[in-house]
């Protein structure tokens, strides 16, 4: 998957985490990529205010931009 730090997106499932839930398409922005044991993590910002770090299957795009679409699975440069 590919996305653009500051792209917005949402959840694709309820998440629970030690501090909460975050419920099925809550809306938020990519801050960060990394990878990690070859595994894709994102950072992503909610707008009810939590900050988790997620799978890829567990977030996807809502922006209309065209470099905010899931590709190959590195973060797009613009």
């Amino acid at each position: 998957m590919s996305l653009v730090s500051g792209t917005r997106c949402r959840s694709t499932r309820t998440i629970v985490y030690s501090a909460g839930i975050v419920r099925r398409a809550t809306q938020g922005m990519l801050v960060s990529r990394r990878e990690n044991v070859g595994r894709e993590l994102f950072t992503v910002d909610f707008d009810t205010g939590q900050r988790l770090i997620l799978f890829a299957h567990e977030i996807e795009p809502t922006s209309e931009e065209p470099d905010a679409v899931f590709d190959e699975g590195t973060l797009g440069a613009r």
